[in-house]
């Protein structure tokens, strides 16, 4: 996990000032917050989690947190440490599970569709509520990017959902893949032409693979990809590959923060942010839409933590990413996002 690769990376290398180093590797520390284990059934899974508060007596808002894409645990390997510390500071308490297979869940949440995930955190909302009564009516969400497709469907199912924050939200499953392949492909040098004609036929080949009577056995035998998809993933995509959250943000009733960075390089950012802005406009009068100048998909400082994937952060980012702790999230969008929630609630 992050936290013990951080310990061992301080004390043998001293990266920098030990009081800087200090400061952030408390951010991945929660011993000292009231936390409480809550477990809840969906479907034949029992999935695990813990509800972690700003203090003993809180009845402030409580987020649920929606992960995104990838086997990720509660804490997205110690990753969402920082983010769930910042908020708790601010008041925030934070509720994360591991998702279906993962960690202490049962379960695959490879077997799920977007809809499966949205049911899924319906039933997380629920567990809380009841675990939490004093929280009254200031139970919400706040989500990372696939999280885009889930928290639209779980929204409109709950009556009295106080809030949502969509971070990074993908609108169309294979508009989003396109832009993260362009995306990737600039950074490798090819060219604006070659680009175009590589998206093309991907999505032409994707089309033939995901076809509603295409099997695993039959992508395994027209693959051209070294390293193919496992089936499980196979199943996955085919199950989701369709998603489009455009109806669903059409139905959202509950408070809508939509927040994303303008350096994204998994989705397209001002583009998606234009469709949310006239999908949510009239809805509800606390539904904002906010680009982020110089931030990443997942809201970090662009210019030091802008990376496709997690895994290809270099050894120096990571050690700075450990050394930062909150720090590592563009200026100002925490107070933000946490100043929205409080208002959100309180008109509740």
């Amino acid at each position: 996990r992050l936290v013990r690769v951080a310990i061992v990376l301080f004390v043998l290398l001293v990266a920098v000032p030990g009081s800087l180093a200090l400061v952030g590797l408390s951010d991945f520390d929660i011993s000292n917050r009231p936390t409480e284990q809550i477990s809840f059934a969906h479907g034949d899974a029992v999935l695990s989690g813990s509800l972690i508060l700003p203090d003993a007596q809180h009845t402030g808002p409580i987020a649920l947190l929606v992960h995104g894409d990838g086997p990720q645990d509660r804490f997205a390997g110690d990753g969402y440490l920082p983010l769930i510390n910042a908020l708790l500071d601010r008041g925030i308490g934070i509720y994360s599970w591991d998702k279906a297979g993962v960690g202490e869940s049962t379960g695959n949440w490879l077997s799920q569709s977007m809809n499966d995930r949205a049911n899924e955190a319906v039933a997380a909302y629920e567990a809380i509520k009841t675990a939490h009564p004093d929280s009254g009516q200031q139970i919400g969400f706040i989500g990372f990017s696939q999280a885009g497709w889930v928290i639209p469907k779980a929204s409109p199912r709950i009556d009295n959902n106080a809030f949502n924050v969509i971070i990074g939200g993908a609108i169309n499953w294979q508009d989003q893949g396109a832009f993260y392949t362009r995306q990737r492909l600039l950074a490798e040098g090819f060219s604006d032409a070659e680009i175009s004609e590589r998206i093309a036929e991907s999505l032409k080949r994707d089309e033939a693979t995901f076809a509603p009577d295409a099997d695993y056995q039959s992508y395994l035998a027209t693959t051209a990809d070294s390293n193919p998809m496992s089936e499980d993933r196979f199943y996955f995509v085919k199950r989701n590959i369709t998603s489009d959250a455009t109806a669903d943000l059409k139905r959202l009733r509950a408070p809508t923060l939509a927040v994303f960075g303008t350096e994204d390089l998994n989705v397209d950012a001002r583009n998606d942010a234009a469709i949310y802005r006239d999908l949510l406009d009239g809805l509800n009068p606390r539904n904002e839409v906010t680009l982020i100048q110089d931030a990443t998909h997942g809201l970090l400082r662009a210019g030091l933590f802008n990376y496709q994937l997690a895994h290809q952060m270099p050894l120096d980012r990571q050690i700075l990413f450990l050394m930062m702790g909150q720090y590592v999230y563009a200026s100002g969008v925490i107070d933000h996002i946490s100043s929205w929630i409080h208002q959100a609630s309180s008109e509740n």
